[in-house]
């Protein structure tokens, strides 16, 4: 039974190699792109740059001196080189109102109570 099996796959197999292959056709549309393939290996770094150097620091900018100023009494003013950039008021609740004028503040109606602070920063 094994020798016949044999000999019907030998004939078989001399069968389809008798088969030649038929005229060739004509070629066929394009297909649809493949998927992308997996990032390659990192190069080399590349040569340095024209100059290849950072250049020199440049001089420092103009600064901005701060000065604060109150604390003890309800008005204070910053000299006249200076320019007024915050205030608030601190103490008793009922003399709050903050008054910012020209180049000072006062809290309440009596710049020189006790009862509330300002504080100002001045700049120059």
């Amino acid at each position: 039974m094994r020798g016949a099996q044999l000999i019907s796959v030998f004939a078989l197999a001399i069968m389809l190699a008798g088969c030649g292959q038929g005229p060739k056709g004509e070629k066929g549309d394009t297909g649809a792109d493949g998927k992308d393939g997996a990032p390659g290996i990192a190069g080399k770094d590349g040569a340095p740059g024209k100059d290849g150097r950072d250049g020199a620091a440049g001089p420092a900018g103009p600064g901005m001196a701060l000065r604060i100023v109150g604390g003890e009494l309800a008005g204070a003013w910053c000299n006249a080189d200076e320019k007024m950039i915050s205030a608030y008021c601190s103490g008793s609740w009922s003399y709050y109102p903050l008054q910012p004028s020209g180049n000072g503040a006062q809290c309440g109606q009596d710049p020189s109570s006790t009862m509330v602070r300002v504080t100002i920063v001045c700049a120059k």
